[in-house]
């Protein structure tokens, strides 16, 4: 899920009108998307064997820093055990000063609590299908 959320972040994130990865490697993607208007560009590392992908914001209107998923087991002996997803934000803001209309904390944590609740949904939907 998290794979199909880095190539079409639409399908999960609110405010994506545009979308594309223009670099790619085994374990590197860079990604440029428009955010509620903005333009976003992010470098992805890409750790299947942790579960993690790491999102450096590289270009961003309000903050610069990283965001991290994880998917972290509940018990590492069982293949049928819940999985958890954890966003872990290490962000700053880049000025004090607003101009125009700018999104705060909260609203880009309910995007992202949105986001998460997509992933588990779509998540559910596939493993019933099994």
């Amino acid at each position: 899920m998290l794979m199909d959320r880095l190539q079409h972040p639409d399908r999960y994130l609110v405010g994506i009108t545009e979308a594309r990865v223009t670099e790619e490697s085994e374990d590197v993607l860079i990604s440029q998307m428009l955010l509620h208007g903005e333009p976003v560009k992010e470098r992805v590392l890409v750790r299947p064997y942790d579960g993690e992908l790491r999102h450096e914001l590289l270009e961003h209107p309000q903050f610069t820093g990283f965001i991290v998923k994880k998917i972290l087991k509940t018990a590492r002996q069982s293949p049928v055990a819940p999985l958890y997803l954890e966003y872990d934000l290490d962000l700053l803001r880049k000025s004090l000063k607003v101009h125009g209309v700018v999104r705060g904390e909260e609203e880009i944590l309910t995007d992202l609590g949105a986001e998460m609740q997509k992933i588990r949904t779509r998540a559910e939907e596939m493993d019933s299908k099994r």
